[in-house]
């Protein structure tokens, strides 16, 4: 009996020695990887982050963290400490856990300025009724169609140089006698009879930022996703990113005609399509 538990003492021993062998090598591994470099400080994110967002909200929160990853496994230009990310906003999406470079993170002097205005265009911001605007389900990085419909258009086959002299002529001050005529020529037009039409003004557009009336009138770096107890007459901000020429027929949508934006699947480009009239719904053989 005495032996056998003397076995008994000595096994517990070199269990423990064991572990604590195990643990002590297991130690000296990770401080021999430190002290050789092996291992880097990143910052990760514990929650998936949508572009555009503002990066403070997330600090706040606590979701930034520091953790150590290998060196093998380092990207380049990560971002190394959570004071790199205030006051900054994402240009790409986070995901949760991933190590993020000092790329993705918008600040100071960035192409495109605070909204990531790609080169060549430039940004204007609408205000439409939901319903234009997809209900404000909307948000940076988006791509929309926008649709125009021009009601009681009278078109003139006039001649460029013609036209050039109406403008002219507009510009001056008219006599209070009229001595023009109302012919069906004047000036080498012809007047034709009007007519309404919708037009697919710009197939594709970028959305770069949404602003919600919720958020206090929304400043230039508020954005929501879609509400769906948005009311009919809820006014959204949209700002969109437009060449100066699509900016041009924008602007003049906007004042004479009515405008809606159509949302497009990821990665899917608009149509250009022919204008439309009642003549090609009713009658679309004889509309052509």
């Amino acid at each position: 009996m005495r032996s056998r538990g003397l076995v008994v003492v000595l096994a517990l021993i070199l269990a423990t020695l064991a572990t604590a062998g195990v643990f002590l090598y297991s130690r000296g591994v990770k401080e021999n990887a430190v002290e050789g470099g092996d291992l880097r400080d990143v910052v990760v994110s514990a929650v998936d982050i949508p572009a555009n967002s503002d990066l403070n909200a997330f600090i706040r929160d606590g979701e930034f963290t520091v953790v150590q990853v290998p060196e093998d496994t380092l990207i380049d230009d990560p971002v190394t400490q959570i004071s790199q990310l205030q006051n900054q906003r994402n240009s790409v999406y986070i995901f949760s856990n991933e190590q993020i470079t000092v790329a993705r993170i918008r600040g100071g002097q960035i192409p495109g300025g605070l909204l990531s205005i790609p080169e060549g265009y430039q940004a204007i911001t609408v205000a439409m009724d939901a319903p234009r605007a997809i209900s404000g389900a909307l948000t940076g990085g988006d791509d929309v169609t926008i649709y125009a419909t021009f009601e009681d258009i009278s078109l003139a086959a006039v001649s460029e140089k013609s036209l050039k002299q109406a403008i002219k002529a507009a510009s001056k001050p008219q006599p209070t006698e009229s001595t023009t005529t109302n012919g069906p020529e004047q000036n080498g037009a012809v007047d034709l009879p009007t007519f309404d039409a919708t037009v697919a003004l710009v197939p594709t557009v970028e959305v770069l930022r949404v602003i919600h009336p919720s958020n206090n009138g929304g400043s230039v770096g508020s954005e929501t996703q879609g509400d769906s107890n948005n009311s009919a007459t809820t006014t959204l901000q949209v700002i969109l990113a437009l060449t100066p020429d699509d900016a041009q027929k924008f602007v003049f949508a906007l004042e004479e005609g009515k405008t809606y934006l159509s949302l497009l699947p990821p990665d899917q480009e608009g149509e250009d399509l022919d204008p439309l009239t009642v003549a090609q719904i009713l009658l679309p053989e004889k509309g052509k």
